[in-house]
């Protein structure tokens, strides 16, 4: 299936979205993000600051919420949730994973973009992700960078968004994953911000996994009545149209870039 671009209506709902984004922190030193963040928690060290020495939440939270890449449509107004899941080599652990959910569920954010996923899952993860989807909480999971294996733990449980990537030419690389795939986002030389607040192209699911929340903040920010992951994909469908049976790839469909 294809999805089409779709545009923020500034007309249509003046409320902010809460967006958790729970990746590697958010540099500070990037004044348009940070007007953004509302509130900041580092799962991993919780009295350390959330500096992002990965470079990599900053890249995602740029997708997200800034107009970097004009190929991409305008984004809905939000709130920007930092989580620090990630340390300085991009490691992570389900402790920390699901000790952020949990925190994102009390926080009372809308959706949670998770550009992260662990290979095992734990039964406290499971059940802080049905809690959180219980809530009518969004989460939008990563498949992997896993060269055709086995989707990642969030996005393998039921009730969670799972992205997987295509390129520009709507092939899928041989990076992605296969398996429980929702959707396949263009996630191939995605231009954002990098540490330096200098531009830069980002490759893998994480980014397609940002572009995914870019897009599912919009649809929740114009029309009403989005309250949770199955109203989601609900609204998702009119915009889809078919393209093959690809399923375990691209799932339901893909969205398609315009150039």
């Amino acid at each position: 299936m294809l999805i089409t671009l779709i545009n923020y209506d500034e007309k249509s709902d003046n409320n902010k979205i809460k967006v958790a984004i729970l990746d590697s922190g958010i540099s500070q030193d990037n004044k348009e993000l940070n007007k953004l963040i509302v509130k900041e928690y580092n799962a991993i060290k919780p009295h350390e600051k959330l500096a992002d020495e990965f470079n990599h939440g900053t890249a995602v939270a740029g997708i997200i919420a800034l107009n970097v890449d004009s190929n991409i449509g305008n984004h809905a107004k939000m709130d920007i949730y930092s989580v620090k899941v990630l340390d300085k080599d991009g490691y992570g652990n389900v402790k920390a994973l699901t000790k952020a959910i949990n925190w994102c569920i009390k926080e009372k954010v809308k959706i949670i973009n998770i550009s992260a996923g662990v290979q095992y899952g734990t039964d406290d993860l499971y059940h802080a992700v049905q809690k959180a989807v219980n809530n009518g909480i969004i989460i939008i999971s990563a498949a992997g960078n896993n060269y055709g294996l086995s989707v990642d733990y969030p996005a393998k449980y039921k009730g969670v968004i799972s992205i997987n990537t295509i390129d520009q030419n709507h092939k899928v690389p041989d990076f992605s994953a296969d398996g429980k795939i929702d959707y396949a986002m263009p996630g191939v030389n995605l231009k954002s911000i990098n540490n330096n607040n200098k531009i830069s192209y980002f490759t893998g699911t994480s980014f397609s996994t940002a572009y995914a929340t870019r897009v599912v903040a919009t649809i929740i920010a114009n029309q009403q009545g989005v309250t949770n992951y199955y109203n989601i994909k609900q609204k998702l469908s009119p915009f889809t149209t078919k393209l093959g049976t690809q399923e375990s790839k691209i799932g339901q469909g893909y969205f398609k870039k315009i150039n």
